[in-house]
């Protein structure tokens, strides 16, 4: 009983903090996430403390030693849940049920009107989330399978909901989506680029974004998942790129072993401009780990080869030693780009976009297997 009592003391001084912080913004997520117990869906011997912090839980480790599977932030789930705008009596599909966390705040919002149906790609996470859902009593469908179809027998959706980063969108989850609904996504654009996406279907295939916010999620699994962009290179060190194939790794790898040359101090602050930098340049890759002491950022390419870094005030420069001035001019002549005032458009390949939402606004294109989609500075 004093478990409980502390656990749910928690849970609203977490719903506060939240609501403070602006991550909630509507009774409706303020009540889902006063209610459902977050301390259910994250591993046994996790301290209610720890529990009810506003960070990720990890569940599981891939071989690689990274996580595979995780209890999102609170924030970015209430926030994604904002941005949902699930209403009771709705059909929702969830891709990717993890922990079943987010699939018990769905079924809450719902209501016993509603319906929710979630995918997950592990048959083990999903008989996991299953038996905890069971457990509190809240009724959700969980499907063990490839998220990337969806799932046509329960279509149409009001809502759709991914809870893992993709670089595309699927024409099923489209094809799945009821006129009016809402499909949320975390859109791996660009190294160092993800965004939550709702979008809005509006012409045949054609979608539109209603809001944008900033995120970072695991990646989609699964026979439909692409190419991985998250590569382990020595150590800790991982570069997230957007085209590395095993060649291009190597050169990296033999690059680095050979060590840097320090080209000289970046003037003036850069981090505003990093966005701008990444959708101008497919160049760029980011860092996990140091290369050097403090890098993150970087231009590289395996054809010269080159690579050069930035290292907080400084460039470092393996290879050709060109790549240190690219990457000064590339950054020091990037816009400053704010994230959450783009306004995303997605046609399927081939087809062209329509008219700019703002014909004097700056716009960058990413194309996919897919869909195309550009992205215009409002």
């Amino acid at each position: 009983m004093n478990d409980e009592r502390t656990a749910a003391r928690l849970r609203n001084a977490l719903v506060e903090r939240l609501r403070l912080g602006g991550s909630i913004r509507t009774e409706a997520v303020a009540s889902a996430m006063s209610e459902v117990p977050r301390e259910v869906f994250v591993p046994g011997g996790t301290s209610p403390a720890r529990a009810y912090e506003d960070r990720v839980v990890v569940l599981s480790i891939d071989a690689r030693g990274l996580p595979d599977s995780t209890v999102s932030q609170p924030a970015m789930i209430a926030l994604m849940l904002e941005q949902l705008a699930v209403r009771p009596g709705m059909r929702v599909l969830e891709i990717g049920t993890g922990s079943g966390y987010n699939a018990a705040l769905l079924a809450h919002l719902v209501g016993a009107a509603g319906e929710v149906v979630s995918v997950e790609v592990s048959a083990e996470l999903a008989g996991a989330a299953a038996r905890r859902l069971a457990g509190l009593g809240t009724r959700v469908d969980v499907r063990t399978g490839d998220g990337w179809a969806g799932v046509a027998d329960r279509a149409p959706f009001d809502r759709i909901e991914a809870t893992v980063g993709v670089p595309d969108l699927p024409p099923e989850w489209v094809e799945q989506l009821a006129p009016g609904g809402l499909l949320v996504a975390p859109m791996w654009l660009r190294p160092g680029l993800e965004l939550a996406v709702a979008w809005e279907r509006t012409e045949g295939a054609a979608l539109t974004s209603v809001s944008v916010a900033r995120c970072g999620f695991l990646q989609l699994r699964g026979p439909h998942a692409g190419p991985g962009r998250t590569h382990a290179l020595t150590g800790d060190l991982a570069v997230i790129g957007e085209d590395l194939p095993p060649a291009a790794l190597d050169v990296l790898r033999d690059l680095i072993d050979h060590g840097a040359v320090d080209a000289g101090p970046v003037l003036g602050p850069v981090d505003s401009r990093l966005t701008g930098f990444a959708l101008a340049e497919p160049r760029s890759v980011l860092f996990l780990g140091h290369p050097g002491d403090g890098t993150t950022w970087g231009l590289f390419d395996p054809e010269r080869p080159a690579l050069a870094v930035l290292m907080r005030d400084r460039i470092l420069v393996y290879g050709d030693r060109d790549a240190a001035v690219e990457l000064y001019y590339g950054v020091a002549g990037a816009p400053v780009v704010d994230a959450e005032r783009l306004r995303l458009e997605a046609v399927s390949a081939g087809t062209a976009f329509p008219p700019a939402p703002r014909p004097d606004g700056r716009s960058w294109t990413v194309e996919r297997e897919r869909y195309h989609y550009r992205l215009t500075e409002m």
